[in-house]
């Protein structure tokens, strides 16, 4: 039953940090509703999971290891944002642009690592090239770039996922990968699909959509502009995106928007320049420091069954 599971991946994450024993020692039966048992019903089995999911996620965020970035939970909310993109410990999940120890890498990988498994996709060299025209070997270290040694991006001291962390580019995903994923989650990773005269946006997700199961999900958590602003300041090149160009794009994709919320956004932020003026990119400002993070949409899309 997937319920024990659950219960036995939390554990072996509390396991080797300090304070989480007791946590850990806690009998399957204690995680379970009031008079339930491990044979219960469908419904009962599915808010068990439910409940266990919600229990490991919640383990993984409050695990020491996050100590020295625990600062950025709130801008980015991340408890919220994974539960409202339904992201559980058993799946199969795809991290756009992840980059070199990324923020969500170090929740995602081990999270999944007991009974999921993670992918991270990553912009291909010709776009890298076109982003920094003095493309070297410390950006392609530091952004991640390389998709050979994406296990070694994404890992977690302490943490060995049972699944080999694997690597794409977003215009080459394999066929072996199709429908295979059930999450695909892009954290401030859009923009740049967006830029540049020949944008590699439908591409992306083209690749992204025969990825994903039926059924599958796609969370996006992105810069915003407003609807009013110029065409011109929401191409991507400030960082910032209308929501309503993101919400076409998926749908010509063929995804569906399933729901929109405000987790992550930030009435403070007008928008109205480059993103990269705000923390935690630039952190010496007074005045920029003062608005906080970035204001982001946060969507789910789903792949029609």
């Amino acid at each position: 039953m997937k319920a024990i599971g659950y219960v036995s991946a939390m554990a072996l994450l509390l396991a080797g940090c300090g304070g989480g024993d007791e946590t850990a020692s806690v009998p399957a039966d204690d995680m379970m509703p009031s008079g339930a048992t491990t044979e219960v019903g469908e419904a009962g089995e599915a808010m068990t999971e439910e409940m266990d999911a919600a229990a490991v996620l919640a383990a993984v965020i409050d695990h020491e290891r996050r100590d020295e970035r625990r600062a950025r939970d709130e801008w980015r909310h991340p408890v919220e944002t994974l539960s409202f993109f339904g992201v559980e410990p058993s799946m199969t999940v795809i991290e756009a642009l992840p980059g070199n120890g990324g923020w969500y890498s170090q929740i995602l990988t081990p999270l999944l690592a007991e009974e999921g498994r993670l992918i991270g996709v990553t912009y291909p060299d010709s776009l890298w090239s076109r982003m920094f025209p003095e493309w070297s070997a410390d950006n392609y270290e530091r952004f991640g770039a390389d998709i050979t040694q994406m296990g070694r991006y994404m890992s977690v001291e302490g943490v060995e996922p049972r699944q080999a962390t694997l690597g794409y580019a977003f215009d080459d995903i394999p066929d072996a990968e199709n429908g295979q994923v059930d999450a695909v989650l892009f954290f401030r990773a859009l923009h740049h699909l967006f830029r540049f005269e020949e944008p590699m946006i439908d591409t992306a997700l083209a690749e992204v959509f025969d990825a994903l199961a039926p059924g599958g999900v796609v969370g996006v958590v992105q810069h915003r502009a407003p609807e009013g602003a110029e065409a011109s300041f929401a191409t991507g090149d400030n960082g910032y995106l209308k929501q309503s160009d993101v919400v076409a794009a998926f749908e010509r994709a063929g995804f569906v928007l399933e729901a929109s919320s405000e987790i992550n956004a930030n009435p403070n932020d007008p928008a109205d320049s480059y993103v990269w003026r705000l923390p935690p990119t630039t952190t010496n400002n007074p005045d920029t420091m003062a608005i906080g993070e970035s204001d982001r949409m946060t969507l789910r899309f789903r792949k029609p069954e």
